[in-house]
């Protein structure tokens, strides 16, 4: 016997809409803790390919996934999800049916007319739900191939950090630095110096840091807050730290202690603003070092303003 799917009202689509606007709001509100900030750095390392919105609600709802997909994602990569697991909601998009573009072509195909995409909550399932499927199945591997910060296996990063900061209008230089100084950004000359004597993948971590002080400067926002020195460390540590994460690297015993300067009463938008501007250079310089992954689950990139309104279409 066929199952029919029972069409909501316009009430019960509202109510919807109403309680998905606000599940996402109370993404956003848990970044006013230091907790909640490093908890959504924590996720955006393994989600740098996700929407703003979404790192915040994959961070909310399970802080510790490291790899979602939905449910036949998975079963392609080899895995079923395991009985009785809570999905994970998250924006997914949802085009417009082929029978819709064709109605539109027979109008006249107004390019004003034409069906959008819509967005809305759908559900996905973290690699610690998932089970490998029998042979013959092959599973895909999952895991993130981990480097130390006394390494040197990351110094291939190294020559595209420089050449992007060559784009933005700063030079890289390799010097010998007195006391434990790692490196620095001079504001004036534009110019990044890095301590010579530390390993290839330290090199890299400082490199990010400095790198996005430069960000900061060359490429700025509208949007963009304004941020008082502690509050700059505290982004352009961020995004140290989040984009090494998503190289493999942990530099959380560098960053960790930048990443507590949050109180109860700091100003959500403000909070808004200054996360997705941390997220928006993260993603500049990891497009310069990181291939994109074309293999792995994602989600069309949705800005931070429209994370709380995007259930209302």
């Amino acid at each position: 016997m066929s199952k029919t799917t029972k069409r909501l009202t316009d009430e019960q689509r509202a109510q919807r809409r109403r309680a998905d606007r606000e599940f996402a709001c109370e993404a956003v509100e848990r970044l006013r803790s230091s907790e909640g900030w490093q908890t959504w750095l924590a996720a955006r390392r393994h989600f740098h390919h996700y929407s703003f919105g979404n790192q915040l609600l994959i961070a909310m709802q399970r802080p510790t996934a490291t790899r979602v997909a939905g449910f036949r994602a998975w079963l392609k990569l080899g895995y079923a999800v395991n009985r009785g697991e809570k999905a994970i909601r998250i924006w997914v998009p949802m085009p417009p049916t082929r029978r819709q573009l064709e109605q539109w072509q027979q109008q006249g195909g107004d390019p004003d007319a034409r069906p959008r995409t819509f967005f809305k909550l759908g559900p996905v399932f973290d690699r610690d739900q998932v089970a490998p499927l029998p042979p013959p199945a092959t599973p895909a591997p999952l895991d993130l191939e981990i480097h130390e910060m006394t390494g040197d296996d990351l110094a291939p990063a190294l020559p595209s950090l420089i050449a992007l900061a060559g784009e933005i209008g700063s030079a890289v230089e390799f010097e010998a630095i007195q006391g434990s100084r790692r490196g620095y950004y001079e504001i004036n000359t534009r110019r990044i110096a890095i301590r010579q004597d530390m390993a290839a993948n330290a090199q890299v971590k400082t490199l990010i840091h400095e790198l996005a002080h430069a960000l900061l400067r060359a490429e700025p926002s509208a949007d963009d807050p304004e941020l008082e020195r502690a509050a700059e460390e505290l982004v352009v540590e961020s995004i140290a730290y989040t984009v090494c994460g998503a190289l493999g690297l942990d530099a959380s015993s560098y960053s960790i202690p930048y990443l507590t300067c949050w109180s109860a009463d700091t100003d959500i938008a403000i909070l808004e603003h200054t996360a997705a501007l941390t997220d928006r250079l993260a993603r500049r310089i990891e497009t310069a070092i990181i291939p994109d992954e074309t293999s792995s689950p994602r989600n069309h990139h949705r800005g931070a303003a429209e994370l709380a309104s995007a259930a209302a279409a």
